[in-house]
């Protein structure tokens, strides 16, 4: 049975009323909502690109907007300027930082991060003429929405109970580095008191994608709990909802530094990065519906008594944590078998194996990673083609070069195990083999080679080396080589 979590009873009456006030301003809300997108999407701004004016425009719109609402800041104003080196050249950026004391004295200390990253795409310039990328879903709708969403806790602010800290990122679309230099060099807050961090970024198609997602809220104990509940108390299409930090957004610096991280998200059915993504295409109704639905998460978190790390995202960031997940995995190559004491080789043909795999981490950069494969191979021999259909398993090692299972979305790896096989059936210039009395029926060979995983995808090249004589007769021996491109996916 799925395990439900009771709210308390005051904070689902708090809910009701927050609610039954948000409801009936939400046409207004949208019509907020569309004011700052169209300001932030506005050709004047240039795409908001680094090192453009419009860039700066858009950061002072968002500082005026806070400065408004009534927001505190950290130091002298609301910015904390960057020097980025992107390249050879040295460009400014500025993250633009406010944040609302909690009223619960024994909360007040802690922090929920609501950000947005503010920075786009710019503009080419091709032939003379000035193609701007607006970035209306990407992301003036995730600004749009954390402003309303500041706006609402300043102007009622007995409700949260621990402090709230809105953060409009630079440098996104360059590497997630505004919130980098948040996480790493922020002097203001310690990163060990920021409970849960949310990135708003691209919630402005809600009816187009069915709903929204919150990639990442299972890195909270019964996060996807609370937020399905909370869906359904404000009938809030949810969709997916993940246990694990997405690394294209904003969310990943924190994740990094063990911050239960989520990414709100409608979908890509916009024109993403295409100078088509023009605020009149936003569907403001729905951003309204998404903005009202994250204010009432928000206020139900602030006033939880306990957030805390989901056990399975404590156990990634743990380095001396085993860890279990599983996949998908297909292969594509060629094989052949070799004749070490003859003067020829059989020739290649095409070989493939698909099946499923487990993957055991045991520390922060060693993995064990067994497979259970259907096997299509052989070789071209002088009767014909060669072709056996096994079952193989292969058991690789595989160790992350410079850094860990959870430094960054790209990670590189040697590989290097051994395989059993078991052969199935077979034919020999369309002669059926003999595994009975002839052939022998299993097999024992080395694999080794190189992969990438890019977040939940796999790719590698693989090489195999049979150390068992196939041949059915004593006089000559025959072994199996082979290579394979491979691609697997985790769940």
């Amino acid at each position: 049975m799925r395990k439900r979590l009771h709210l308390p009873l005051l904070l689902i009456c708090m809910l009701f009323v927050f609610q039954s006030k948000a409801n009936n301003n939400e046409d207004h809300l949208a019509e907020r909502l569309k004011k700052h997108v169209s300001v932030l999407a506005s050709d004047t701004l240039e795409g908001r690109g680094l090192g453009t004016k419009g860039k700066i425009r858009a950061k002072q719109y968002i500082a005026e907007q806070f400065a408004g609402i009534g927001l505190e800041s950290f130091s002298e104003d609301y910015f904390q300027h960057i020097d980025l080196r992107i390249g050879l050249a040295r460009v400014p950026a500025t993250n633009i930082i406010g944040y609302l004391r909690g009223s619960d004295p024994a909360l007040a200390n802690e922090y929920i991060v609501i950000g947005a990253h503010y920075d786009h795409l710019g503009y080419d310039d091709i032939d003379g003429e000035k193609f701007i990328f607006p970035g209306a879903d990407d992301n003036a709708s995730g600004v749009a929405a954390m402003i309303e969403i500041a706006a609402y806790f300043a102007a009622n602010p007995g409700l949260h109970g621990r402090s709230l800290i809105f953060i409009a990122f630079d440098a996104e679309e360059s590497g997630l580095l505004g919130a980098r230099r948040f996480v790493e060099n922020f002097a203001y807050v310690d990163t060990d008191n920021i409970s849960i961090m949310f990135s708003l970024d691209m919630v402005g198609m809600y009816a187009a994608n069915r709903g929204l997602h919150l990639l990442g809220m299972g890195t909270l104990q019964d996060g996807e709990h609370m937020a399905r509940e909370i869906a359904e108390a404000t009938n809030t299409r949810l969709r997916r909802v993940t246990d694990e930090v997405p690394g294209r957004t904003d969310t990943w610096p924190f994740g990094q530094v063990g911050i239960p991280s989520v990414h709100a998200f409608t979908g890509t059915r916009s024109p993403y990065h295409q100078p088509e993504d023009t605020y009149d295409l936003l569907d403001y109704e729905g951003m309204a519906t998404v903005t009202v639905y994250l204010q009432s998460l928000i206020l139900i978190l602030s006033n939880e008594p306990v957030l805390k790390p989901s056990d399975s995202f404590e156990r990634i960031q743990d380095p001396a944590a085993w860890r279990l997940s599983y996949g998908l995995s297909a292969h594509i190559g060629s094989s052949y078998h070799s004749y070490p004491d003859e003067f020829f080789r059989a020739k290649n043909i095409f070989a493939g194996s698909f099946g499923f795999f487990l993957q055991i981490h045991a520390g922060s950069k060693l993995i064990l990673r067994p497979e259970f494969l259907y096997d299509y191979h052989g070789s071209q021999s002088a009767e014909g083609k060669y072709r056996m259909h096994s079952l193989t398993i292969p058991v690789n090692f595989a160790y992350y070069l410079g850094g860990s299972a959870t430094d960054g979305f790209v990670k590189l790896y040697p590989l290097a195990g051994g395989y059993f096989r078991y052969n199935l059936s077979g034919t020999d210039g369309g002669e059926t083999l003999d595994f009975d009395d002839l052939h022998p029926a299993t097999e024992w060979g080395i694999n080794a080679g190189i992969g990438m995983d890019v977040m939940r995808v796999s790719v590698s090249y693989t090489r195999r080396w049979g150390l068992t004589n196939i041949s059915p007769f004593p006089e000559t021996d025959i072994y199996f080589k082979g290579g394979y491109f491979s691609i697997g996916y985790r769940f």
